[in-house]
């Protein structure tokens, strides 16, 4: 199985001194315990995509076991992960797991998504949503057991009093919606040239011309990403004891 990690972005909204992916959160930086939790569930080949400061994240992980494919994204200060993702399409295979570089979460959560009996399952923490956030509204009435819920719309743009919550980051993607998956990011970035925005305007298509797309509740388990100053606060004071090694 392959895991895709975006880290190609700059982090201007952090402006730290290293790739956000490489900040430290309880004693890892966030990329190492990303590779961890996707090792724990069969993952053997990491592709990630690099760019700004890429040379840096190669020597932070030269020591790390497993296969490592890395597509630079040479355009990393202009283009979104729509783009990077892009740039990946020829290692999605029959399925893969995904992740953003800034996303802090551990085993658990990988563990939850391997898990799902749903072929394409996306990490959501249900509950109130601000502008800025990812969100999620999903279709009438939940899974029985209440865990999942198909997604009808993804996206920033969407209305927060609709939301059922807020897509975290990491997801499992499922053969059956490869093709189309790859067909869409394709027609987007050479057809109508978009590479600046979010790779979840892509599932947006995918959810309203009706491939099943599930949220995943994983409003338990301890996770974050790291966008502002405040979110690292909150991870090194919240989140950190929380995390599984």
């Amino acid at each position: 199985m392959t895991a895709i990690i975006l880290a190609a972005g700059m982090g201007r909204r952090l402006a730290m001194g290293v790739p956000k992916c490489l900040i430290e959160i309880a004693g890892s930086s966030i990329l190492k315990r990303q590779i961890g939790a996707f090792r724990t569930v069969g993952v053997s080949h990491f592709v990630i995509v690099i760019g700004h400061r890429g040379q840096e994240i190669r020597q932070h992980i030269a020591d790390e076991s497993g296969r490592f494919t890395f597509v630079v994204n040479e355009r990393f200060a202009e283009t979104n992960t729509l783009y990077s993702l892009y740039l990946a399409r020829d290692h999605f295979g029959s399925g893969f797991f995904y992740t953003n570089g800034d996303v802090v979460f551990d085993r658990r959560l990988a563990s939850r998504l391997a898990e799902s009996t749903h072929a394409t399952v996306m990490a959501v923490k249900p509950g109130r949503c601000g502008h800025e956030e990812v969100k999620v509204t999903v279709e009438p009435g939940l899974a029985p057991d209440g865990s999942h819920a198909r997604i009808a719309r993804i996206g920033k743009h969407l209305d927060p009093e609709r939301a059922w919550g807020e897509f975290i980051g990491p997801a499992r993607f499922g053969a059956g919606i490869i093709p189309a998956f790859r067909e869409i990011l394709t027609h987007c970035v050479e057809h109508e040239g978009i590479v600046g925005d979010l790779f979840e305007s892509a599932i947006d298509r995918l959810c309203m011309v009706g491939h099943e797309i599930m949220g995943i509740d994983i409003g338990d388990l301890p996770c974050g990403e790291i966008d502002f100053p405040e979110d690292l606060e909150y991870a090194r004071r919240e989140l950190a004891s929380l995390l599984l090694s």
